[in-house]
């Protein structure tokens, strides 16, 4: 996994499966800054959380990612 700060949007990046609750292809997840738990995104706006993205494909033990969105 890349350093969260350094992703923009259309990067690709990687997430290890122990981190999201449940990871399913085609849905968006985000992170804060002070945690390595991936949650399910939603609209509602939250100040510490910084990257969304979208599951493209889990391989084994790896989410395989797409960046979506930059919160802030």
């Amino acid at each position: 996994m890349q350093d969260i700060t350094q992703l923009e949007v259309g990067m690709n990046t990687k997430i290890g499966t122990d981190q999201v609750k449940e990871p399913e292809v085609g849905m968006e997840y985000v992170r804060a800054l002070d945690t390595n738990t991936w949650l399910l995104f939603t609209e509602d706006p939250a100040e510490d959380r910084t990257v969304v993205v979208r599951i493209d494909r889990i391989e084994g033990d790896v989410c395989h990612c797409t960046v979506t969105r930059k919160l802030s």
